[in-house]
């Protein structure tokens, strides 16, 4: 056996090995944390509740800074819906491009079918005479 093939084999072991050690620490840490959280201190359930109510003051504070700044920049208004009849716009003419594009896609698929079904009905009728 060459030292290359012997390496891989030694590598594929280690990786392996590696693998399953790391899987089973990862479901002990999973099932002591569990023990943990459930013994009353609910670290999981708080952290969430904690993003969500942060998550909430945060989006309070941005809305509350647009408006400010729409006030002190009136511009700012127009060019955010500006921009959002322009997304909306492309997102129609995608939409419409992507139906025509389909249905060519389609026609031309029916019309190369027919031409194959055509040359092969043919090819039968020549082979028969």
């Amino acid at each position: 056996m060459n030292i290359i093939e012997t390496l891989a084999y030694a590598g594929l072991g280690m990786a392996s090995e590696a693998s399953d050690k790391a899987k089973a620490k990862f479901d002990e840490l999973v099932e002591t944390g569990k023990k943990v959280d459930s013994d009353g201190k609910n670290y999981v359930g708080d952290f969430f509740k904690t993003v969500d109510s942060t998550k909430d003051d945060v989006q309070a504070q941005f809305d509350k800074n647009k408006e400010k700044l729409e006030e002190a920049f009136p511009f700012l208004k127009e060019l955010e819906e500006k921009f959002l009849k322009a997304k909306e716009d492309l997102t129609t003419k995608a939409k419409d491009a992507k139906e025509d594009l389909t249905s060519k896609a389609k026609e031309t698929k029916e019309k190369i079918t027919s031409k194959l079904k055509n040359i092969d009905d043919a090819e039968v009728v020549s082979e028969e005479a």
